[in-house]
């Protein structure tokens, strides 16, 4: 009863109930009278849960996509989870998540890298 109170999971002002009844079963001599007790309890049930979910279709693969929307995000909007997941820039380049260093292949350096010295002026 007690643990039911105080579950999270249920609605606080609910009431609660138990009901115990004792029945007795006297011998015939009404020397000797064995008992039965019975509880029943009625709990509070679980309270039920609400979601949204975010619904739409990858324009790439023709799925149709579907997400719960977290707290706080607005549909459409990347998570975290989402932009470490996906390790590739928008220009289609690989990248180091930590960094955001974008990964050039080996051997090759950077087209049109110049070095500026943001000290001289100019």
């Amino acid at each position: 009863m007690t643990e039911n109170i105080q579950d999270p999971n249920t609605d606080a002002l609910a009431k609660r109930k138990v009901t115990v009844t004792i029945t007795f079963k006297p011998n015939k001599d009404r020397n000797f009278a064995p008992i039965d007790i019975q509880t029943k309890s009625a709990l509070a049930p679980a309270a039920g849960m609400d979601t949204t979910l975010s619904m739409g279709k990858d324009l790439r693969t023709g799925e149709v996509d579907v997400a719960e929307v977290t707290t706080g995000q607005i549909p459409g909007q990347m998570s975290i989870e989402d932009a470490q997941a996906a390790q590739v820039s928008a220009d289609g380049l690989p990248f180091d998540a930590d960094t955001g260093e974008i990964l050039e292949p080996a051997g090759e350096k950077p087209s049109g890298e110049r070095i500026v010295d943001m000290r001289r002026k100019a």
